[in-house]
């Protein structure tokens, strides 16, 4: 148990830090950068840079290295989270190379054309020379994915010593409440794929980061150092940070009382079940939750442990639309897009999948404007795909909710900023059968006719996760 607490939500392209000062303080988002540098003051470029121009290599970390370009000595890491949840294979005994040297259609090949056996052999020797060379006697080649992993797992204890710096710096511009923030415990989100499931090994990525942790200095929470994405991202929605507790246990009913669920918790005749979808679409993956409350009936102060919940995260996010992009576009702006820094691509994104008028640059013109329609349209399609078909499919693996049940649909994440991911998600939802009392989502508007809508704040649209993660719902002991 912990009575204060922060929240790393660590993502592909932000990370950001919740904190709960108390058991029953709200949960707050804090400021990690410097006043007027990005758009969102919590949100913390995860790109890391190593610029090895000098003598020794210095790591550049936040906005610094998110304005860097990479070549010339500058290696720039971004989305190297997506390396540290890869599932690397066993190391390959044999390379593809040694698998044709060894195989009986080149033995016939080399029959047919005249070549001596022994100069086969030759080959198979000079191979098994450099592999030597590389992983040592007897060794075995390591798999691209375990050098990626392993280098990651470097990245991310520079990145987490750095991050731990921001954040005390931020916490010592709070109002004085003499806590000493450096002995508070963290806990980090992780994709629904990779969180504990209560038994067995922990994932081999969530392992990975909590060392990353350790390493940088982090006390890690004694019970729940890690909590899954979308089931804090929902917490975080539903609850709008809030924390409410008496005589040590927890209030849901004070927590999770907001809009149509107070409807619900004091009507249950009428609306016997509350249920809301909450999608986040991020830079890696895209999670999917849904909390499902059943108040006692009578009981609108406490529905307890009449909470379920459904989640689930996939590999496909706004990082999947950029690498298409990359390869869809001609040559010399694709080549330019490789090389450009991540605040380049901050500026970028909206001018391309949003409002379609296209990013200007000086070298090879506008990228993504009306003369590149075809491509950017391919692009986002082929996402856009995907996620109705992992929508469609998760929200029938729901289970059904009686008559009567109040539904609501929450769009989070900066790729639901992306009109057309926005569109197709509600397309997919509605088209699956649900129908929802209400939907929030950044930049939302009503449509005449339509059904109600609510602008998602920018601390719940991003910061949701980290708010969730903080807060009193994840401490077993004030269950």
């Amino acid at each position: 148990m912990a009575d204060r607490v922060f929240c790393i939500d660590f993502g592909s392209a932000y990370t950001k830090v919740a904190l709960r000062r108390d058991p029953t303080a709200d949960s707050t988002l804090l400021a990690c950068r410097p006043a007027g540098v990005g758009e969102v003051e919590f949100c913390v470029p995860s790109t890391v840079v190593v610029d090895r121009r000098g003598a020794k290599p210095v790591p550049e970390f936040g906005d610094r290295a998110a304005g860097m370009l990479a070549g010339g000595g500058v290696d720039v890491h971004t989305n190297w989270k997506k390396a540290i949840f890869l599932a690397p294979g066993a190391r390959p005994h044999q390379s593809p190379l040694e698998a044709l040297l060894q195989s009986p259609e080149l033995a016939e090949l080399a029959a047919k054309y005249g070549v001596a056996a022994g100069q086969i052999g030759y080959l198979n020797q000079l191979v098994a020379a450099a592999r030597t060379l590389v992983s040592g006697p007897g060794g075995r080649m390591i798999s691209a994915e375990a050098q990626q992993q392993t280098l990651a797992a470097t990245i991310a204890a520079h990145f987490f010593h750095w991050l731990r710096q921001q954040v005390l710096e931020a916490c010592n511009k709070l109002p004085a409440t003499g806590l000493k923030y450096d002995s508070i415990p963290v806990r980090i989100s992780v994709p629904a794929f990779a969180a504990p499931t209560g038994g067995g090994d922990p994932h081999p990525g969530c392992k990975l980061l909590t060392d990353a942790l350790g390493k940088a200095g982090w006390p890690l929470h004694p019970d729940t150092a890690v909590v899954s994405e979308p089931y804090a991202n929902a917490v975080g929605v539903l609850t709008k940070a809030t924390n409410a507790a008496q005589k040590g246990h927890i209030r849901l009913g004070e927590m999770f009382g907001k809009g149509p669920l107070i409807t619900v918790m004091k009507s249950t005749a009428d609306h016997p079940v509350y249920r809301a979808l909450v999608i986040d679409v991020g830079a890696f993956t895209t999670d999917f939750a849904a909390v499902t409350i059943t108040p006692a009936d009578g009981n609108d102060a406490d529905p307890d442990a009449r909470v379920g919940v459904s989640q689930q995260s996939i590999p496909l996010g706004v990082s999947d639309l950029d690498e298409r992009l990359v390869a869809a576009l001609p040559k010399e702006k694709g080549e330019f897009l490789r090389k450009a820094s991540p605040v380049d691509w901050e500026d970028l994104r909206p001018a391309v999948y949003s409002t379609g008028k296209g990013y200007r640059t000086a070298k090879v013109g506008i990228i993504g404007g009306p003369a590149d329609g075809d491509a950017v349209l391919g692009c986002v399609e082929s996402v856009v795909n995907q996620l109705t078909a992992e929508a469609s499919k998760f929200v029938a693996s729901l289970p059904a909710v009686p008559h009567g049940a109040l539904q609501e649909l929450i769009l989070t994440g900066g790729g639901c900023s992306i009109p057309a991911f926005r569109d197709a998600l509600q397309g997919a939802t509605v088209g699956a059968g649900l129908t929802f009392v209400k939907t929030h989502a950044p930049d939302l508007k009503k449509t005449v006719g339509g059904p109600p809508v609510g602008k998602l704040d920018v601390a719940f649209a991003r910061g949701g996760s980290a708010l969730g993660g903080a807060s009193l719902y994840f401490e077993p002991e004030y269950a």
